[in-house]
């Protein structure tokens, strides 16, 4: 057991599709097998730049509201331009 009962790990990310606006937050989320959803807030949003090690990882999180009311951590892959949800 963890002597920080907060810390967890994240589950594995899912390749969604996302749809920005033109400064790149996302609008619209399209989990796999489901209808997409509209992005109601932004809570959220920060970059990770690392080379993890000599294998470059650039990612921006951005942590959204859905329209049913669930709380969404997403990230864009900078260096091949993927999205991937990433669930706790």
């Amino acid at each position: 057991m963890s002597d920080t009962p907060w810390l967890r790990p994240l589950g594995q990310p899912k390749l969604v599709v996302v749809r920005t606006v033109e400064n790149g937050g996302p609008t619209h989320v399209r989990l796999p097998g489901k209808p997409a959803r509209t992005v109601e807030a932004l809570r959220e949003s920060w970059r990770i730049d690392d080379e993890w090690w000599r294998q470059p990882i650039s990612r921006e999180y951005h942590i959204v509201v859905l329209d049913d009311g669930r709380n969404l951590t997403l990230y864009h892959d900078l260096l091949d331009g993927t999205w991937y949800a990433q669930r706790g």
